[in-house]
Protein backbone atom coordinates (compact mmCIF):
# COMPACT_ATOMS: atom_id res chain seq x y z
CA UNK A 1 0.00 0.00 0.00
CA UNK A 2 1.36 3.51 -0.73
CA UNK A 3 2.38 5.79 1.88
CA UNK A 4 -0.42 8.38 3.08
CA UNK A 5 -0.25 12.04 4.30
CA UNK A 6 -2.77 12.53 6.54
CA UNK A 7 -3.13 15.89 8.13
CA UNK A 8 -5.39 16.94 10.96
CA UNK A 9 -6.10 20.48 12.45
CA UNK A 10 -8.12 21.90 15.00
CA UNK A 11 -8.62 24.67 17.48
CA UNK A 12 -8.23 24.58 21.24
CA UNK A 13 -10.30 26.34 23.33
CA UNK A 14 -8.37 29.29 23.26
CA UNK A 15 -8.33 29.71 19.17
CA UNK A 16 -4.98 28.40 19.12
CA UNK A 17 -4.84 26.55 15.66
CA UNK A 18 -2.72 23.25 16.02
CA UNK A 19 -1.68 21.12 13.06
CA UNK A 20 -0.67 17.26 13.19
CA UNK A 21 0.61 15.20 10.01
CA UNK A 22 1.30 11.77 10.06
CA UNK A 23 2.88 10.50 6.67
CA UNK A 24 2.68 6.76 5.98
CA UNK A 25 -0.16 4.09 6.21
CA UNK A 26 -2.98 5.58 8.45
CA UNK A 27 -5.27 2.83 11.02
CA UNK A 28 -8.39 3.49 12.99
CA UNK A 29 -5.96 2.75 16.42
CA UNK A 30 -3.73 5.73 14.95
CA UNK A 31 -6.69 7.32 14.28
CA UNK A 32 -8.38 6.58 17.89
CA UNK A 33 -5.15 7.76 19.54
CA UNK A 34 -4.91 11.12 17.38
CA UNK A 35 -8.79 11.92 18.17
CA UNK A 36 -7.67 11.12 22.02
CA UNK A 37 -5.17 13.62 21.22
CA UNK A 38 -6.78 16.64 19.99
CA UNK A 39 -9.49 16.34 22.93
CA UNK A 40 -6.85 16.67 25.40
CA UNK A 41 -5.46 19.50 23.66
CA UNK A 42 -8.66 21.14 22.83
CA UNK A 43 -9.52 21.04 26.30
CA UNK A 44 -12.96 19.05 25.04
CA UNK A 45 -14.20 16.66 27.88
CA UNK A 46 -13.91 13.43 27.29
CA UNK A 47 -17.28 11.68 26.70
CA UNK A 48 -18.84 15.06 26.06
CA UNK A 49 -18.48 15.92 22.85
CA UNK A 50 -16.15 14.85 19.92
CA UNK A 51 -12.97 16.55 19.54
CA UNK A 52 -13.02 16.89 15.46
CA UNK A 53 -16.51 18.82 16.24
CA UNK A 54 -14.69 21.96 17.78
CA UNK A 55 -12.80 22.21 14.32
CA UNK A 56 -14.41 24.85 11.99
CA UNK A 57 -13.60 22.37 8.82
CA UNK A 58 -16.30 20.52 7.43
CA UNK A 59 -14.04 17.28 6.91
CA UNK A 60 -13.04 17.20 10.63
CA UNK A 61 -16.56 17.30 11.42
CA UNK A 62 -18.13 15.03 9.35
CA UNK A 63 -15.24 11.98 9.73
CA UNK A 64 -15.70 12.48 13.55
CA UNK A 65 -19.48 11.91 13.13
CA UNK A 66 -19.10 9.36 10.68
CA UNK A 67 -16.55 7.57 13.31
CA UNK A 68 -19.08 7.84 16.25
CA UNK A 69 -22.17 7.41 14.90
CA UNK A 70 -22.11 5.52 12.09
CA UNK A 71 -18.88 2.70 12.72
CA UNK A 72 -21.23 0.05 13.54
CA UNK A 73 -22.80 -0.55 10.09
CA UNK A 74 -22.79 0.31 6.29
CA UNK A 75 -23.92 3.62 4.99
CA UNK A 76 -24.75 5.74 1.91
CA UNK A 77 -23.42 9.65 1.61
CA UNK A 78 -26.82 10.62 2.10
CA UNK A 79 -27.03 8.80 5.30
CA UNK A 80 -23.53 10.31 6.20
CA UNK A 81 -24.88 13.94 5.09
CA UNK A 82 -28.13 13.52 7.29
CA UNK A 83 -26.38 12.42 10.67
CA UNK A 84 -23.90 15.13 9.68
CA UNK A 85 -26.92 17.99 9.37
CA UNK A 86 -28.37 16.47 12.50
CA UNK A 87 -25.11 16.75 14.49
CA UNK A 88 -24.26 20.11 13.82
CA UNK A 89 -27.55 21.70 12.39
CA UNK A 90 -25.78 22.68 9.36
CA UNK A 91 -26.27 21.97 5.64
CA UNK A 92 -23.91 20.07 3.53
CA UNK A 93 -23.85 19.29 -0.03
CA UNK A 94 -24.20 16.04 -0.63
CA UNK A 95 -21.62 16.50 -3.47
CA UNK A 96 -19.09 17.38 -0.98
CA UNK A 97 -19.98 14.79 1.24
CA UNK A 98 -19.34 12.46 -1.24
CA UNK A 99 -15.89 13.96 -2.51
CA UNK A 100 -14.80 13.47 2.02
CA UNK A 101 -16.14 10.42 1.91
CA UNK A 102 -14.07 9.40 -1.27
CA UNK A 103 -10.68 11.30 0.32
CA UNK A 104 -11.89 9.14 3.36
CA UNK A 105 -11.78 6.01 2.14
CA UNK A 106 -8.34 6.87 0.05
CA UNK A 107 -6.97 7.08 3.24
CA UNK A 108 -7.80 3.73 4.50
CA UNK A 109 -10.20 5.20 7.30
CA UNK A 110 -13.47 3.73 5.35
CA UNK A 111 -14.02 0.69 3.00
CA UNK A 112 -15.83 1.81 0.00
CA UNK A 113 -18.18 -1.18 -2.04
CA UNK A 114 -19.23 -0.32 -5.27
CA UNK A 115 -22.41 -1.89 -6.36
CA UNK A 116 -23.71 -0.27 -9.86
CA UNK A 117 -24.32 3.49 -9.46
CA UNK A 118 -25.18 2.18 -5.62
CA UNK A 119 -22.10 3.14 -2.84
CA UNK A 120 -22.02 2.27 0.23
CA UNK A 121 -18.87 2.59 2.87
CA UNK A 122 -17.92 1.36 6.34
CA UNK A 123 -15.47 2.47 9.05
CA UNK A 124 -12.36 0.18 8.54
CA UNK A 125 -12.29 -2.21 11.08
CA UNK A 126 -8.64 -3.12 12.32
CA UNK A 127 -7.85 -6.83 11.47
CA UNK A 128 -6.53 -8.50 14.66
CA UNK A 129 -2.97 -9.58 13.80
CA UNK A 130 -2.26 -13.45 14.45
CA UNK A 131 0.50 -14.77 16.46
CA UNK A 132 1.60 -16.88 13.66
CA UNK A 133 2.14 -14.29 10.59
CA UNK A 134 4.79 -12.64 13.28
CA UNK A 135 8.11 -13.05 12.31
CA UNK A 136 11.40 -12.68 15.09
Amino acid sequence: MKPRRFKLEFYDDQGVRHSITVDGQITREKVGKLLDLVEIMAGTPRGTASALSVSPHKFDRLASTIISTLKDKSFTALEAKKAFETSFSEKIPISTVSTYLTRLADRGILDRTANGRAVSYAVRVEEPKSVLSLRP
